[in-house]
């Protein structure tokens, strides 16, 4: 039988560099599916697989305008000076009992390379957003960390037990749309760009403006 989340406190981590449609309707659909309690959205202090050129500051703000009607906007990153995931779970169990951390497809599909890897995965539940129409591109994946007895099957094929550990990882599709907040920073830097067509709340738009944030 599948796990309820309706008490879980789902984090929803990135760069936010910048927010978009896409970010904001991955978290609208979390209180849908899988139904969570609340969504704290966490701005990345650092991020080590990458490196994050706009300061902290200006990145917290942003998701402060695209999310705080929606979500909690927190800045326990800075707040604790921690850089990685299992540092941040760390953190937050001491605070909440029940949580999930969200991750997209791509970030399933890197997670061997993550800090303290797989013991960050019984730190709390996981939900992988599948983007529709869903591709299986992570199954292969998924195949790994069956065989390596990472994860382990349950009569539910989009639930998978953690395995050693009471937490799961559940597999949810979202409507968000393919956007990149690269590709998005990339667009602001050409010419001719009518960036008020891009995929981007006009709280934040205004705050990119204002603050002549990506060549503005």
């Amino acid at each position: 039988m599948s796990i309820s989340f309706e008490r879980h406190l789902a984090v929803f981590g990135g760069s936010f560099n910048p927010p978009h449609i896409g970010h904001r309707v991955a978290v609208e659909g979390l209180l849908r599916n899988p139904g969570v309690a609340r969504v704290m959205v966490v701005p990345s202090l650092g991020t080590p697989l990458k490196t994050v050129t706009t300061p902290y500051p200006e990145r917290l703000q942003m998701a402060r305008l695209a999310f705080s009607d929606i979500a909690e906007v927190s800045s326990i990153e800075e707040d604790l000076k921690v850089n990685y995931t299992f540092e941040l779970l760390t953190a937050l169990r001491s605070k909440h009992e029940r949580l999930a951390f969200v991750i997209g497809t791509d970030q399933f599909q890197s997670l061997r390379s993550w800090s303290r890897f797989p013991d960050v995965l019984k730190l709390s539940d996981w939900i992988v957003l599948l983007r529709k129409p869903v591709t299986g591109i992570h199954e292969s994946t998924l195949r790994e960390f069956a065989s390596q007895s990472i994860l382990t099957a349950t009569p539910d094929a989009q639930e998978w037990q953690i395995t050693g550990s009471p937490r799961v990882l559940r597999f949810v599709e979202t409507d968000a749309p393919e956007i990149s907040s690269t590709r998005i920073r990339e667009r602001f830097s050409l010419p001719n760009t009518e960036i008020h067509n891009l995929p981007v709340e006009s709280p934040v738009m205004d705050w990119i403006k204002r603050n002549h944030l990506y060549g503005t």
